[in-house]
């Protein structure tokens, strides 16, 4: 990858932009945390086609635009998959013995040799930007499809049918089955799997981006010996058929450790399973790559970093709460605090943080935990889910008595949570004195990086957007994905929060202890400068990261 330094020195020595319009989108795209190319590309100040040429020409090294190229698959073979990835390099023409190779960084002669080790060929670099090399690389997919099909059909003719689920459990076809399910779920990013029964054949969903997705139909039957499958795996009870149960399961791809969170209940026509898929390798991310950027991160570090009192994030189910929680957590996670939390369920494990497990069957609700967490010289102490008036009333006390606590709560809007604890039966002097900041927040999907493109939205988006933005319309640039290969055509390739982050001010503790509506104390807040969800998610509207459709999906306003 060129470095932001050495692109400066091309695009400003050669004279393209001025060093005062370079400063201004590198500033952008940390905020953002998004490549220079791209934000230089964005505002206009060069094309795709030009700034890949003066890349190529400084290094003097010939440019390759791999975006509209299709690769034949005995060319990408002769590189694998893993090594393309590992070395972000994608070969595009194979001829006389020599591999042509298009490289972000063609000057990376170790991955170039290995290449040639491990081809016997001789490797000729070409450069191509990061983007383009990642939407080439999306090639090696374009078969993942049809080729999971085909494992799955040849297996289901193989699939014995017969009473003994055990037995069908253990079968070869029966394994492969599975197997490919869950290998397809994690290639394309997947959150969840669905295996529903119904009337006349077997619906298997993933949930991508937050959307359900149909992806296999089978024919009815197969159904009973893949639950068995996943009993077995998860250690259920592979003959209870009438009450709902919960398992977990792990297995590796690719040296990627997958934990399967395992929901079975029964059904009218037989039983359905949902698989929640946690990487558990993956490093927890950072508020930035959460999409917290500016003040408001700002605001959450200054509160984040203050001795006691609570943080609370807010939001519907699938919201992100619990990743906000981790991130701050995992950034709190030094050797002079003690970190304890009491979860339901542990989703991801943190090195040198106490967790506990909720488990009601023996009486291990969230109040009794966060009770024998308070004698364990706790410093901070996080709790999965403030549910009921005695967990808050705890909270509320930790807080008070020298504890930082952070907890999440079902409510739409910063400002509802304070309502919410007061029903609960907190005290609203005590809720005052205790509460630091509350985070509401909300998850879109981003734009598709390989086929972004500006566009002019409806009328009916219009006319709304200038009646929130009081003006401002004209300053918001507006994009979508077209739709590609990369992003299945959807236009859609993963997801960012958006935000309400409401800090308690003096003026907030004031109010608050006079029990306020969630509308009057939203009010206040925005007078003392609280940002709101639908301003931080058009922010990234007109960022390019998310479209305006995704913001008013799920930040209505209404």
């Amino acid at each position: 990858m060129i470095s932001p330094e050495k692109l400066k020195k091309i695009l400003v020595g050669s004279g393209y932009i001025t060093e005062a319009d370079f400063d201004d989108a590198q500033k952008s795209s940390q905020d953002q945390g998004r490549d220079i190319s791209d934000v230089l590309i964005f505002r206009g100040l060069i094309s795709e086609d030009s700034l890949g040429k003066l890349i190529s020409g400084y290094l003097n090294i010939p440019y390759a635009d791999v975006r509209r190229l299709f690769i034949s698959t005995e060319v990408l073979n002769l590189i694998p998959e893993k090594l393309a990835r590992t070395y972000r390099m994608i070969p595009f023409e194979f001829k006389d013995k020599k591999i042509k190779v298009a490289m972000e960084n063609p000057e990376d002669f170790e991955a170039i040799e290995f290449a040639k080790r491990q081809t016997g060929y001789e490797i000729e670099p070409y450069f191509a930007r990061s983007e383009d090399v990642s939407k080439a690389l999306g090639q090696y997919k374009k078969n993942l499809k049809s080729d999971f099909e085909k494992i799955i059909s040849e297996n289901i003719k193989k699939v014995a049918p017969g009473d003994n689920l055990e037995k069908a459990a253990e079968d070869v076809p029966v394994v492969k089955i599975l197997n490919t399910i869950f290998e397809y779920a994690v290639a394309l990013r997947s959150s969840d799997i669905h295996i529903e029964s119904q009337s006349d054949d077997v619906v298997i969903r993933f949930r991508i981006d937050g959307m359900l997705r149909d992806m296999f139909k089978f024919q009815k039957g197969i159904e009973q010996a893949l639950v068995a499958r996943i009993k077995i795996l998860s250690d259920l009870k592979i003959d209870e058929h009438r009450i709902p149960q919960d398992g977990r399961h792990k297995f590796n791809i690719d040296d990627e450790v997958i934990a399967l969170r395992i929901s079975i209940i029964p059904g009218f026509y037989g039983e359905n399973v949902v698989m929640r898929i946690l990487r558990e390798t993956n490093r927890p991310l950072s508020l930035e790559e959460l999409g917290i950027t500016g003040q408001g991160l700002m605001t959450i570090r200054e509160n984040c970093l203050k001795p006691h009192g609570m943080i609370l994030v807010t939001g519907p189910t699938g919201s992100g709460k619990t990743t906000t929680l981790y991130s701050v957590l995992n950034m709190l996670n030094t050797a002079e605090v003690k970190i304890c939390t009491i979860e339901d369920p542990i989703e991801y494990g943190m090195n040198r943080v106490t967790q506990i497990q909720v488990n009601t069957k023996t009486g291990l609700t969230f109040a009794a935990g966060l009770r024998s967490l308070m004698r364990h010289d706790p410093d901070i102490i996080m709790v999965g889910e403030i549910r009921d008036e005695e967990t808050a009333e705890i909270a509320i006390h930790s807080a008070l008595t020298g504890h930082l606590v952070l907890s999440t709560l079902h409510t739409n809007t910063a400002s509802g949570a304070v309502p919410r604890l007061l029903d609960m039966g907190a005290e609203a002097f005590l809720l005052a004195s205790t509460l630091n900041i509350v985070v509401a927040q909300r998850l879109v999907r981003k734009i598709c990086p390989s086929c972004i493109a500006k566009y002019t939205p409806d009328e009916t988006i219009i006319k709304r957007l200038s009646k929130d933005l009081d003006g401002e319309f004209d300053k918001i640039k507006f994009y979508k994905g077209k739709g590609c290969d990369d992003c299945n055509h959807k236009g859609y390739s993963g997801r960012v929060g958006i935000y309400e982050i409401m800090p308690v001010t003096e003026k907030l503790r004031e109010i608050i202890i006079q029990r306020p509506t969630s509308e009057q104390l939203f009010k206040a807040a925005v007078s003392e400068g609280m940002i709101t969800m639908m301003r931080d998610g058009i922010d990234k509207v007109s960022s390019g990261l998310t479209t305006i459709e995704e913001v008013f999906r799920v930040a209505n306003e209404e």
